[in-house]
């Protein structure tokens, strides 16, 4: 995200970025720009349809490739604590009535990595992003998703 590490004496806009997350999870979202090349950037919401309640991440990232001078590819790492559903996903896929569902939650810890890709407009205020990601967990409620996460922040 070059685009979005660039440095912001030069822009319009700051080094921190606040917004919304779609999915991966569904919430608000910051982002800080550390220099050119890396930022850290944290989500804090619930869980979509399936595995996961109340869910935290922070992550550090780092551009890999400017694909143009509004569009980066960036790759990262951290940290995850998501409430897991202590059963599993039994059920899932069987409409809107499984997300009313009863369940028992543990809290679990765990890495996260993203790839994705970051828009950010010409005025550098504002940004798009989309990642996939994997998570894996190594306490509570082992085990690892795959997902998807989109974004929408604007710099001050």
């Amino acid at each position: 995200m070059i685009s979005v590490f660039a440095d912001s004496s030069a822009g319009s806009s700051g080094k921190f970025g606040l917004g919304l997350t779609l999915f991966g999870p569904t919430g608000i979202s910051g982002k800080y720009i550390l220099n050119q090349k890396s930022a850290v950037e944290g989500s804090l919401g619930l869980g979509t349809i399936g595995n996961g309640k109340a869910h935290l991440h922070v992550v550090y990232l780092h551009n890999i490739m400017e694909l143009s001078p509004s569009l980066s590819l960036y790759v990262g790492g951290g940290g995850v604590y998501q409430e897991r559903n202590a059963d599993g996903n039994s059920g899932r896929g069987r409409g809107l009535g499984n997300l009313f569902r009863d369940r028992s939650y543990e809290p679990s810890l765990g890495i996260r990595a993203p790839l994705g890709l970051s828009f950010l407009t010409q005025d550098r205020r504002f940004e798009l992003s989309g990642e996939v990601y994997m998570q894996v967990f190594v306490t509570g409620k082992n085990g690892a998703d795959v997902g998807l996460a989109l974004a929408g922040r604007y710099y001050f």
